[in-house]
């Protein structure tokens, strides 16, 4: 494996393929092409009304019957109609989709208008009832139940009367037969049709529902991580801010009588502003800090959430304090960058101690097709070769195989007392306070 040294100069990429990004992205557009199959629908079952027609001379349209030119007319007029039909019909399904239900009224009307010339044009053919049956399965997976049930009376309104009046069988208990036979094949038809559309568009619902509650579980999760922070600001600076404000107005009180008192009280100030400082700190630095144990097993959860399946090796290994900071802040930053620019479906974490150094290893099987090819990486892994650097270890990182990436890191164990300082969070101020 030829690595890829991680340099400072390095630079992170201006956009990340986020994998749970495109997963939803391919789900929407499945939804919608699949829902675009109604609209299609119209369009097909209006010309292949006018196809039988031609071939069956009991299924002629009424556009069909009248004299010509005016047949030709009529029946352009049909089509016509139905494309229209079949392009506020896609409008009113996406709208049920993506929810921009401001134009919704206007466009279930210009539909109802388009479906009633399509309709009576077109009347008298068997497949025109699959035009009004696809408009009344799309239409109703949006609205209420009061509208759903008004826009089921349109649709038979539209196929059922026309059928009945132009394929009249002679009898009254023939053709009442015949007209509750159609409403019944038409309500079958519709429900099989509506059920079928609307199971893909509660599932739509539930994966928006599901990528919504995802996201405020993580902002919920920060929220009462930064509580948690706040009050234990509280716990820590409350008491010792209350006796400072108290010392101090008591010192400037006794100003003009007892100034030796006064320098008393306000030397325990600056005692007790050392203390709340250094509590201050101690309480960051844990905040700050890292545990290896709990970062693989906080890994291994969230790529499991994504889909990746992680596989641990010696994570029980023996290491040093100041090295098993160091290992779990490289394990997140490559478990980071697995999410958001791979497409991983395996990542493997492996913990080495040797004689001389320890090697910590992050492999994922996410890069298609990289071979050897230059990468470029960001500023979270810049970070860590630093601080590799500065324990005298090193983190290379580049296309392992034909599909694999490896973040490798390796640790001296003769350098630990001098990365004591690096492998904490750096930038330590001092602690002195002068009144």
């Amino acid at each position: 494996m030829r690595g890829v040294t991680v340099a400072a100069s390095a630079s992170v990429p201006a956009e990340g393929a986020d994998r749970f990004g495109r997963r939803l992205v391919l789900a929407r557009r499945l939804v919608l092409a699949t829902v675009a199959m109604v609209p299609f629908m119209c369009v097909a079952a209006a010309l292949a009304a006018l196809g039988a027609a031609s071939e069956d001379e009991d299924l002629v349209p009424l556009a069909w019957r009248a004299p010509h030119p005016l047949d030709a007319v009529l029946s352009i007029a049909g089509i016509l109609c139905s494309a229209v039909l079949a392009y506020f019909l896609l409008r009113i399904v996406r709208t049920r989709v993506d929810r921009p239900d401001t134009t919704l009224d206007r466009d279930v009307l210009l539909s109802v208008v388009a479906l009633g010339g399509a309709a009576l044009t077109l009347a008298g053919n068997n497949w025109t009832l699959g035009v009004v049956l696809a408009w009344g399965s799309g239409v109703c997976v949006t609205g209420s139940r009061r509208r759903r049930a008004g826009y089921l009376l349109i649709m038979l309104l539209a196929s059922v009367p026309p059928s009945v009046v132009l394929g009249w069988p002679g009898e009254v208990g023939q053709g009442i037969l015949f007209a509750l036979g159609l409403t019944a094949i038409a309500l079958v038809t519709w429900a099989v049709m509506w059920a079928s559309y609307a199971s893909v568009i509660v599932l739509w619902d539930i994966i928006t529902e599901a990528t919504a509650a995802r996201e405020a579980q993580a902002r919920l999760a920060v929220s009462e991580e930064r509580l948690r922070f706040a009050r234990d600001m509280h716990d820590l600076l409350g008491h010792s801010l209350s006796g400072m404000a108290v010392k101090s107005e008591l010192a400037a009180r006794l100003a003009d009588r007892d100034p030796q008192r006064a320098a008393r009280e306000m030397t325990a100030v600056q005692r007790l502003a050392r203390d709340a400082l250094r509590e201050l700190r101690t309480a960051v630095s844990g905040y700050r800090e890292v545990d290896l144990d709990a970062e693989i097993a906080s890994v291994r959860a969230v790529l499991s959430a994504a889909g990746v399946r992680c596989e641990v090796t010696g994570g029980a290994v023996d290491l040093p304090a100041e090295l098993r900071a160091l290992a779990a802040w490289l394990v997140r930053e490559a478990a980071t960058n697995v999410l958001r620019h791979s497409s991983a479906a395996r990542c493997a974490i492996a913990l080495e101690r040797q004689e001389r150094a320890v090697v910590v290893e992050v492999l994922n099987d996410g890069v298609r097709g990289a071979g050897e090819a230059a990468v470029r990486f960001g500023n979270g892994l810049t970070g860590l070769a630093e601080r590799a650097a500065a324990a005298g270890g090193s983190v290379t990182a580049g296309p392992s195989g034909r599909d694999g990436f490896l973040v490798r890191a390796v640790l001296p164990l003769a350098s630990q007392e001098a990365a004591r300082e690096p492998a904490t969070e750096p930038g330590r101020d001092r602690e002195d306070v002068t009144a």
